[in-house]
């Protein structure tokens, strides 16, 4: 985007595409930095706004950066717990085929299903996927607390289980909000973007009106813009007439 009032001047004012917020954050800020440089009789009549819109887009920012990173933490520490809850889960259903191998619907008791027809009928499942593993030692812990100690299973240990599924619960909780508040900081960082290169598109419009006569000038540079040459038309060359008889 160009400042094009200034049709026949030898300057040009180009500004990035809205969606390139590093960018025009940091001319924001170089903005800011000369305006406040100046009396305030000579800023113009979009600082004080470009200076809240700043601060507002650095809050989203913000927000964007400290979803990402803690969506990122979640997901790590999700990856090793799942390792660890799917060798939970198979030694408490190795224990349950053990102590209930006769009698099946005991180990409903501690969060396993049992089939009831077919073939298989009978048979302890193993509980497939992340939320059906937490349910079953989520389960498997509740009753054990329920049992007195003296009477619970060695191995694997209550504790451990618990921590577990603390652990998912927490972390999985902790993901989904990181990831809402990562959309919610792209939202409004682009939002503000859009809003600020309007803003500062106006101010550079008024510093050259107000103080350079309508001519961009390279000092606009001062503010942050981006000030360039015009390239010159290539002149046409006329091609030959061909000579008739």
């Amino acid at each position: 985007m160009r400042v094009g009032f200034d049709i026949n001047g030898t300057h040009d004012v180009k500004f990035a595409d809205f969606r390139k917020i590093a960018v025009i954050y940091n001319l924001g800020q170089a903005f800011l930095t000369k305006e406040d440089t100046l009396d305030d009789d000579e800023r113009t009549v979009y600082t004080e706004d470009i200076r809240a819109l700043l601060a507002s887009m650095s809050e989203a920012l913000d927000l964007k950066s400290t979803g990402s990173s803690q969506r990122t933490l979640s997901s790590e520490e999700i990856k090793a717990l799942d390792k660890q809850a799917t060798t939970l889960i198979k030694k408490v259903h190795a224990l349950m085929m053990l102590e209930f191998g006769d009698t099946p619907a005991e180990a409903t008791r501690w969060g396993f299903d049992v089939k009831q027809t077919g073939k298989r009928r009978g048979t302890i499942l193993m509980p497939d996927g992340r939320a059906a593993i937490v349910k079953t030692l989520g389960q498997y812990a509740k009753t054990e607390k329920a049992r007195p100690a003296a009477e619970r299973f060695k191995s694997p240990l209550l504790a451990e289980v618990q921590a577990v599924v603390d652990g998912l619960n927490t972390n999985v909780n902790t993901r989904t909000t990181a990831k809402g508040q990562r959309a919610s900081g792209v939202q409004q960082s682009n939002e503000a973007s859009a809003h600020l290169l309007d803003l500062l598109q106006a101010a550079a419009v008024q510093i050259v009106v107000k103080q350079f006569e309508c001519k961009v000038t390279p000092d606009l540079a001062q503010w942050g813009f981006e000030v360039t040459a015009k390239v010159a038309p290539r002149k046409k060359t006329p091609s030959p007439t061909s000579k008739t008889a």
